[in-house]
């Protein structure tokens, strides 16, 4: 694939020639006018430009460039090469005729083992961003980041583009899971049909006294849709739907973290950024702080993915005599915590979600006697 031919390249107005040689600017690689170089790539940044997926046409155009402003000027380890911006991806004659591209180009991205991270655009492009693994032969998760459900019966595409994805055929899609949500923002009839789908919502509040239990969430997905209006309007003002309510910017980079350190994550996405606020960067520094935060997660990443017992301390739960014992699986290395769903292991199509991330409190409510939640959820799926 001639990349090319999709993508306008990094406008040379952006560039700061007086920054620093460990700014990320410098650090990373950039697609100007020369042919794109994917040898030894592990990231490719993609801006999104096209505002046409919502009823109101947002001129958005812009925003990737803000999002570069801020991101190029932060300081990044000298080790952390292999990143290229590929600039913007070219609009199509239609909003799914761009879609279709994204798909495409991460579709290809993916098979050449180079990581996706997509900002700007309206979260109907997670569309795209889900269709790409199409071709890759696994059942995956999807976890969407959102103060309320994209679900609706709306003309609205913005609100309504779950039902493509819940929809389509052929379905490879194992688990969604829905974190963030805010319960006055979503219909109850919604969230009992995520629970007869077998997919999972967590509240905004559930883990506000303990972020660190949503590591192991975060841990399940193949890929992340981020909606930037759930984090709160003090440090998103500039958003589709800002709110007053949601996650902190503190707590959103920590949530990034944990995306970057999850060694099956393949792809992240960034959406419904605006520009209405034309004076106000605010938005674009927090979301170029996140984009940082996962970076330097992916570089910090272990591989725990491999499940070899010399790398792990094993322990096997008996609960009360009961046949379903479990097996929790610690890692020597990230002292992160799996649980062993054994019923899978003649069906291969889901050997790659045999291994559920869990918590330490998991293996305390095991020695307890009684069945951790993730591994009754998991095990009816």
């Amino acid at each position: 694939m001639d990349l090319k031919l999709f993508f306008d390249p990094v406008e040379e107005s952006i560039l700061d020639s007086a920054l620093s040689p460990s700014a990320f600017q410098n650090i990373i690689n950039l697609h100007k006018v020369k042919k794109i170089n994917l040898r030894g790539i592990r990231i490719a940044l993609i801006g999104l430009s096209e505002g046409r997926g919502h009823l109101i046409d947002y001129d958005i155009a812009q925003v990737p460039n803000r999002i570069r402003k801020c991101l190029y000027q932060l300081t990044m380890s000298l080790d952390h090469d292999g990143i290229l911006d590929l600039g913007d991806l070219r609009d199509g004659p239609s909003f799914e005729e761009t879609n279709l591209r994204l798909k495409e180009v991460c579709e290809y991205l993916l098979s050449q083992e180079i990581l996706p991270v997509i900002f700007g655009g309206l979260q109907n492009f997670t569309v795209g961003q889900y269709l790409s693994y199409e071709s890759t032969g696994k059942l995956i998760t999807l976890l969407n980041i959102d103060s309320k459900l994209d679900l609706e019966e709306s003309e609205n595409p913005i609100d309504s583009y779950l039902g493509n994805i819940f929809k389509y055929n052929p379905n490879y899609l194992f688990n969604y899971i829905h974190l963030g949500y805010q319960s006055y923002l979503l219909k109850e009839s919604k969230l009992n049909m995520l629970e007869t789908l077998g997919f999972d919502a967590y509240r905004l509040g559930e883990f506000r006294d303990n972020i660190k239990e949503v590591e192991p969430i975060i841990r399940e997905a193949d890929l992340i849709s981020f909606d930037l209006s759930a984090i709160q309007s003090t440090y998103c003002p500039d958003t589709t739907n800002p709110n007053v309510f949601g996650y902190s910017g503190e707590e959103a980079c920590q949530l990034c973290w944990y995306a970057g350190l999850n060694s099956k994550l393949c792809s992240i996405g960034f959406y419904n950024i605006t520009a209405k606020l034309d004076e106000d960067i605010k938005t674009a520094q927090v979301v170029a702080t996140m984009i940082w935060y996962f970076i330097d997660g992916v570089f910090n990443r272990i591989g725990d993915q491999y499940y070899k017992s010399s790398d792990y301390f094993i322990y096997e739960v008996s609960l009360n005599g009961d046949e379903n014992n479990i097996r929790f699986f610690k890692s020597k290395l990230s002292e992160k915590w799996w649980m062993e769903i054994e019923e899978t292991y003649q069906k291969s199509v889901f050997l790659r979600n045999k291994m559920i991330p869990c918590s330490y409190n998991d293996y305390k409510t095991a020695l307890n006697g009684e069945l951790p939640e993730r591994w009754i959820k998991a095990r009816s799926k």
